[in-house]
């Protein structure tokens, strides 16, 4: 598989991805690195909607690709992603949940991918 690490955020969190899961760590990273290796046009975009329906308050979320503004949130989340839309980041800092980068999530305990 051929790695499309256009933007400096994409390295960074192939970088990361790869040295967490390496050593017997959790197969979560390894999947992450999976899913953002692939070409930016192939990554995966996910509404707020559906980050509302498959979680509860209080989860830890990982997108690996870009989050949408379409739908509401209507409690409090940790995310991370790896971009937002501009009507998203509102939405979801309206919404009282936060938005970490991926090292600050990989400290999180039960954290869930969202494609």
């Amino acid at each position: 598989m051929k790695i499309n690490a256009e933007k400096p955020e994409v390295k960074e969190w192939l970088s990361f991805a790869s040295s967490a899961s390496g050593g017997g760590k959790a197969k979560i990273w390894g999947r992450v690195a999976e899913l953002v290796a692939v070409p930016a046009r192939s990554r995966t975009a996910v509404n707020i909607y559906k980050i509302n329906k498959h979680t509860k308050e209080g989860s830890n979320v990982i997108v690996p690709g870009k989050v949408l503004s379409a739908g509401k949130m209507d409690h409090k989340i940790r995310i991370a992603a790896l971009e937002y839309s501009k009507g998203a980041a509102k939405r979801l800092s309206e919404s009282g949940c936060s938005m970490l980068d991926l090292k600050s999530m990989s400290s999180q305990k039960n954290i869930s991918i969202i494609v």
